[in-house]
């Protein structure tokens, strides 16, 4: 592909387009693709990681060379060409960084010159490894990559030395091989390396049981020691990404790191190739400020940067951060409570927990749970260190605690806390925030540990207590676990666990908080973004969420209709009771299991078709592929939740019966009525579910932020987490509703009926708002923001602001738990009756065109609801 000079100017950020490169949509897709993504109306595409990534890598957060292009995704003239591409149509071009870690392995070539060569390597700074935590003369970095123990593989003939197309000897376990120093070679072995026809018998020498002495005083000699990932996982003394071992941590917080580990990446923001970064896990950082400024530094002040930092409940980001805000999780869970009746929701969870028998036991004691687990076993390295340092540092203070005094201390406190980490940095003044997050943590703490032990570690991250530099250091590594606590013990375990309605349970989520206010909480929060973080991606669907935006906004609806929900789950429970299996004594799939796969299936369940049965069955092409995903699903979710079984200890027994329950469900009969009742079920909900969406997106893309939309969102989107919401986009489809949009405009200009499950509505609104984002960016990014106030009977049903901007001005109204609208046969004029939207002194006496129909309005000083939802059920006005 051809390249050429890149455009240094840098478009307007105005909305964002998140794509997921691999090789099976690269750089060169992207580029066919321009004049489509040009048409919907975004300003930015937002690429997933684009270095170097293990091969086949399906996401590109396994980097194994900072320094390359992934030629996967093709080469550095492709991606000029894509740049250069938007720019030519004032659009940019976002990239996401991997800052916190690399993936390990042969293809990685400064990890491996690491184990080749030791804390020798010019890398071994790179990476987060804890040398000293090896005893001996020799200090290694421990590999937990074996079965079994290192002697039950040598006595099982596992590991071989082979000679490779390098002409290097590397030890091969199955399909994983690892570097041997040549310097460590004894005789024998050197001459494969001159003369490769002696390789044969030499090398056999060295493999297999009959080898296995000779293999064990080679493998003494290295620079890493092999051990059982089942067994030994304690002995692991290298930070990973979460607990996942082929992801190693980078310290970053080395200069030299940084600027070795960016400098492709800031040589293509300088040379206007990239326009902005998003920073992948900036929780795992050690210094997640210094990294930034460093970032800001090295960029200039005029390329937007964002970070992936998970707010929790009330959490904000910290205001000293040099960025433009976080990837927008927390707008995400703040409309969702928007789209939920409070007391049907409160009725929901009431007889879930009643039938889970959970008596006083709060999603919190679910969440700390999930959390201390973790911490007990896959971070279980992570915790020994951080102890490890803990107690060095209350010995020499004169404390008589036990080493498994300060591990269970500093293990509560960090399941305690509410929030995924701190951000105490030694280098000021310890944050309000910081101080009341350690203060509630320590109090929750002190029921589960020894409450001195407790107080002394809040006192260290403090800075009361401990002396530097060990102080520093203890706190960085605590800060550092606390974030992979959070993620792996709420977001992958407790969220799959408390499941009374799955669309609370997202990234960030926070089922167990009230709901009662929900309306004016988001008001506010967008009031604060728009003052603070005026252009934050604000997002509805990701990559990571755990469910499309679509597939909550109808999840959402059961809200509306608690008894009827609670009514078929009893009937279906006792329906598909003869599908259950005993496995080791207990019901499979137990109670909790069945209930999430039911609400999963009729999120997903395809909508009433226009002129067919309320009890209508999707065809059998959508049944034989759902089946496909909901097994996969249903197996990643028991495993995520790790009650039954999970990924390092699965039950493949458990795992049958449960793949069996839910094929044997989906395959319907005259005498299994189950599958007729989903289908009468989303007949009543489905419209619901429509209206939160459609109403979900006009919020989304004229509220405060800057709108990020997933690949492929523009057309109604029914997917589960990855790898479910990572399939192949079909843009031929959507060429295909773009070239008959105008159909779909001409029949709301003249007052027409319109399906709304048609794809073709959600693409125009969509792109009639990204269109007006487009044509009036300073409204939309410096704009005011101002709740409205609503007024007449259905005012709690509905959500108003506007956007104002010097003369301009634009109103959004947006409808919320309409089912009584949606199923009573009543006219909407009649539903909304007196509901009125008053426009604040200044708007008053304006004309108004609708941004999506285009219809004019004359000039009022209140709108009257019933006249302007219909036919459409969301309005956005521009004056």
């Amino acid at each position: 592909m051809a390249t050429g000079a890149v455009s240094r100017r840098r478009a307007p950020l105005t909305a964002t387009y998140r794509l997921q490169l691999n090789r099976g949509f690269t750089l060169r897709d992207a580029h066919d693709r321009v004049t489509y993504f040009s048409r919907l109306g975004v300003s930015h595409l937002y690429l997933s990681p684009i270095l170097a990534a293990r091969a086949g890598s399906m996401h590109g957060y396994d980097v194994v060379d900072p320094k390359r292009i992934n030629p996967e995704l093709g080469s550095r003239g492709d991606l000029e060409a894509l740049a250069l591409a938007l720019h030519e149509r004032d659009m940019g071009l976002i990239v996401d960084i991997v800052p916190n870690h690399m993936a390990v392995g042969s293809e990685n070539p400064y990890w491996t010159d690491v184990l080749r060569h030791g804390e020798r390597s010019p890398f071994a700074t790179w990476f987060d490894v804890d040398w000293q935590s090896v005893g001996g003369a020799r200090r290694h970095v421990v590999l937990p990559v074996l079965e079994e123990t290192l002697d039950r593989e040598l006595e099982r003939g596992s590991l071989a030395v082979r000679l490779a197309d390098d002409g290097k000897l590397w030890l091969a376990h199955g399909a994983q091989i690892f570097p041997i120093d040549a310097a460590s070679l004894p005789t024998d072995l050197q001459l494969t390396t001159i003369d490769p026809e002696e390789t044969g018998e030499l090398v056999t020498l060295y493999s297999g049981s009959a080898g296995a002495a000779r293999l064990r005083a080679l493998l003494e000699l290295q620079h890493y020691r092999l051990v059982s990932w089942r067994r030994e996982l304690r002995e692991v003394n290298y930070r990973r990404f979460f607990d996942v071992n082929d992801l190693v941590g980078v310290r970053v917080e080395d200069e030299r790191v940084f600027r070795e580990t960016h400098a492709l990446t800031l040589e293509l923001v300088a040379a206007g190739v990239i326009d902005g970064l998003r920073v992948d896990h900036v929780d795992g950082l050690a210094d997640p400020r210094m990294y930034l400024d460093q970032l800001r530094a090295a960029v200039g002040p005029d390329v937007p940067i964002f970070v992936e930092k998970i707010l929790s409940f009330g959490e904000t980001l910290p205001r000293d951060w040099p960025v433009q805000g976080t990837t927008g999780y927390e707008f995400l869970n703040g409309l969702e409570d928007v789209f939920i009746d409070a007391s049907g929701y409160r009725s929901i969870e009431a007889t879930y927990r009643a039938t889970r028998r959970l008596g006083k036991t709060t999603f919190r004691d679910i969440a700390r749970s999930g959390k201390a687990a973790v911490l007990e076993k896959g971070l279980r390295p992570d915790l020994d260190r951080v102890a490890r340092l803990g107690h060095i540092i209350a010995t020499g203070a004169g404390k008589p605690w036990t080493l498994a005094e300060l591990t269970e201390a500093i293990e509560a406190f960090v399941a305690a806390l509410p929030v995924y980490r701190t951000y105490v940095d030694g280098r000021g003044t310890i944050s309000d925030a910081d101080r009341r997050v350690v203060d509630r943590g320590a109090s929750e703490a002190r029921g589960l540990a020894r409450a001195d032990v407790v107080d002394y570690i809040a006192a260290i991250v403090l800075g009361e207590s401990g002396e530097e530099p060990l102080r520093g250091e203890f706190v960085r590594r605590l800060q550092q676990l606390s974030g992979p606590a959070a993620a792996k013990g709420v977001e992958d375990t407790a969220l799959y666990r408390y499941v009374p309605l799955l669309s609370r349970n997202e990234v960030g989520g926070a089922p167990d908080e009230p709901l009662a206010g929900a309306v004016p909480r988001f008001h506010a929060e967008n009031v604060e973004r728009q003052s603070r973080w005026p252009t934050s991606l604000v997002c509805t669907n990701t990559h990571d969420t755990k469910r499309s935006a679509d597939v909550r906004a109808r999840l959402d609806a059961l809200s509306e209709v608690p008894r009827d929900w609670q009514r078929v789950i009893r009937r279906w429970r006792r329906l598909n009771a003869k599908h259950r299996r005993i496995v080791r004594g207990r019901v499979a799939p137990d109670p909790n299991t069945e209930y999430l796969f039911y609400q999963t299936l009729v999120a997903i369940w395809p909508a009433q078709r226009p002129g067919r049965r309320v009890d209508d069955l999707p065809d059998r092409a959508w049944r034989d592929a759902a089946r496909v995903r909901l097994v996969r699903y249903m197996l990643k979710a028991t495993r995520e939740a790790k009650l039954r079984t999970s990924w390092t200890d699965p039950d493949s027994s458990f795992e049958e019966a449960l793949a069996s329950f839910v094929t044997v469900t989906l395959e319907p009969s005259e005498e299994a009525p189950f599958l007729f009742d989903v289908a009468r079920l989303v007949a009543r909900i489905a419209a619901t579910g429509v209206a939160n969406a459609l109403a979900r997106i006009v919020i989304h893309l004229t509220a405060p932020g800057t709108p990020d939309l997933y690949q492929g969102d523009e057309l109604w989107n029914f997917t589960l987490v990855d790898p479910d919401n990572r399939g192949r986009v079909d843009y031929e489809a959507r060429d295909l509703a773009f070239n008959r949009l105008e159909e779909t405009a001409t029949v709301l200009r003249d007052g027409g009926a319109i399906d709304p499950t048609d794809n073709r509505l959600k693409l125009l609104i969509t792109h009639r708002l990204l269109e007006a984002r487009r044509t009036r960016p300073r409204l939309f990014t410096d704009g005011r923001y101002e709740p409205l106030a609503v007024r007449g009977r259905r005012s709690e049903h509905l959500i108003a602001f506007a956007r104002t901007e010097g003369e301009h001005a634009v109103v959004t109204i947006a409808p919320r738990l309409v089912r009584e609208l949606e199923t009573g046969g009543e006219q909407a004029n009649a539903w909304w009756g007196d509901t009125i939207v008053s426009l604040p002194d200044r708007l008053r006496d304006r004309c108004w065109r609708g941004v999506i129909d285009g219809r004019e309005i004359s000039r009022q000083s209140e709108l009257p609801v019933a006249d302007l939802l219909r036919p459409l059920p969301v309005g956005v006005l521009m004056s």
